[in-house]
């Protein structure tokens, strides 16, 4: 078991290898959010949640350990803002996949999001088929922000 009680990262590793569906990692403080979020995810034959989180700081080391496809990140996390996280992650992870999720439909969040380089801003309000074409935006290099607040980014 490694320090967060889960598997040892080189066995996750070795497991990760072997599914071809996106690794994602999730970084959320609400337990119950994250793990229905887990299992919705885990459900597609496109994605695949390979570790979470409640923090900034855990979930900069597991993706250190990890290197995931992705990262769905909260805006507001015990540890660091989400956005600033987006920032570190992305700077040592140029290729790294990040869409972040949010409970602010204030448009300077959605702003800041994309200039820290998200890939996405999904309003948690919204329904799992809008946060799954987000990733897959993502992944295909599209972005993808809820059309609303796209509207007044723009």
């Amino acid at each position: 078991m490694d320090s967060r009680g889960s598997r040892p990262i080189s066995r996750k590793i070795d497991i990760m290898r072997l599914d071809p569906r996106k690794h994602i990692i999730l970084i959320d403080d609400h337990v119950l959010f994250r793990q229905g979020l887990e299992r919705l995810l885990n459900a597609s034959d496109e994605f695949v949640v390979c570790e979470e989180t409640g923090n900034a700081i855990e979930g900069a080391a597991i993706v250190r350990d990890l290197r995931p496809d992705g990262v769905i990140i909260d805006v507001g996390l015990p540890g660091a803002d989400g956005i600033e996280l987006t920032k570190e992650l992305l700077r040592e992870f140029p290729n790294l996949v990040v869409v972040i999720l949010s409970a602010h439909e204030e448009p300077e969040y959605a702003t800041r999001a994309q200039e820290a380089g998200a890939m996405g801003y999904i309003l948690k309000s919204e329904a799992i088929d809008t946060l799954q074409l987000a990733l897959r935006n993502a992944f295909n290099g599209k972005q993808t922000f809820r059309a609303e607040v796209r509207n007044e980014v723009a």
